[in-house]
């Protein structure tokens, strides 16, 4: 098959939605199918996509009304005979509607997220342009169903998948924070990531616990903001923003505690790497969480929101390192198990191919 990726994120974002849509594209290739990856120029997807050996084109995708990309990415999908055209919800309106008129292939939309706003709007377009959904939660599922946004079964949860880096040396944080224990996040510099909470949960540990130091990996809007805000809870020193990094893994690899305080989330895939990687991780109980932590032996399941939360398991892993290492343990046993790259790839095709058979019945 013919398969177009169309994802046109800002140029500068590349977070755990980008990195699916790369694993995704490059293993349906692997397949056997002709897979393109749509979207900015110059973006860092569209790096990452040509550095995976993938196939690409540029669709600068700016809003909801857009004739002229209408006419694009029709012409694309004709004269390159998509058979699947696979897009987010934020670029439903231009790519279902080029799809009416580029020969009608499958649409499917893959929401990460849950939908925060425009439900109405993002539902509708869902129904009228779209052949699927593709989320990678139950929460997600089932809270689409339960507002009546799509009709039961027109959603699929496939988990994402993630791989476990043994080639990728660690890094050496001992060089730049010399007797340190390193508490780990990763995400994009966002309000949904609820990093004022963690500095505040900093705050809390005090000064008797100052032998933990937090690396944030991630970039955004936000970043002047959250400095600010540190140096105003007097913690700026124990906090480091490290900026955006290509490869987190290393950085995974070498850390102590990995803590993702997201106030609302899909499955993290930096969570999942972290897993893999053998760290016990703290995560915020919202959506997709305890999908991945089923039971209290494979990860620390907190109240989002809640600083004290944080400071309370972030004290109990740094004090405990057999608990640390027994919850790494088990975390990397059951991902690695659960959640392999070979089963959400097969799950996606095994998804594609019955719902070419339901268009064409």
């Amino acid at each position: 098959m013919h398969i177009l990726f169309v994802h046109s994120i800002g140029k500068k974002k590349f977070g755990g939605g980008e990195k699916w849509l790369i694993t995704a594209a490059a293993g349906l290739r692997d397949y056997g199918h002709k897979v393109f990856v749509g979207g900015r120029p110059g973006s860092r997807l569209l790096n990452a996509a040509r550095a995976n050996g993938l196939e690409t084109v540029t669709f600068n995708i700016f809003s909801d009304i857009s004739p002229w990309h209408v006419f694009r990415i029709a012409s694309f999908l004709r004269k390159n005979k998509i058979d699947v055209l696979i897009t987010k919800g934020r670029d439903l309106a231009v790519a279902g509607v080029a799809a009416r008129f580029g020969g009608k292939p499958l649409v499917l939309v893959r929401h990460g997220l849950p939908m925060r706003s425009s439900f109405k709007k993002h539902s509708f377009l869902i129904n009228k342009l779209s052949d699927g959904v593709i989320t990678n939660t139950k929460s997600i599922k089932e809270l689409y169903e339960l507002k009546g946004w799509v009709k039961e079964d027109f959603t699929r949860v496939i988990y994402n998948g993630t791989y476990t880096g043994n080639n990728i040396p660690s890094y050496n944080y001992s060089a730049r924070f010399p007797g340190k224990k390193i508490v780990l996040t990763v995400g994009r510099l966002a309000v949904q990531k609820g990093y004022y909470y963690l500095i505040d949960a900093i705050e809390l540990l005090g000064k008797e616990h100052d032998d933990f130091m937090f690396v944030v990996l991630g970039d955004g809007k936000l970043l002047n903001s959250l400095v600010s805000y540190a140096e105003k809870r007097g913690v700026a020193e124990r906090i480091h923003f490290e900026g955006f990094v290509e490869n987190v893994v290393p950085y995974l690899k070498s850390c102590d505690i990995f803590v993702l305080p997201s106030l609302y989330e899909g499955m993290s895939n930096a969570a999942m790497e972290a897993m893999a990687c053998g760290k016990p991780v703290i995560l915020t109980r919202v959506n997709g969480a305890e999908e991945l932590i089923p039971d209290s032996d494979k990860g620390l399941l907190i109240p989002p929101r809640d600083p004290g939360a944080i400071a309370l398991a972030v004290k109990k892993l740094g004090g405990d390192r057999e608990l640390s290492l027994k919850l790494g343990e088990e975390a990397r046993k059951h991902v690695l198990e659960n959640f392999p790259v070979s089963a959400m790839l097969n799950n996606i095709q095994s998804y594609i191919n019955e719902k070419m058979l339901e268009k064409n019945s």
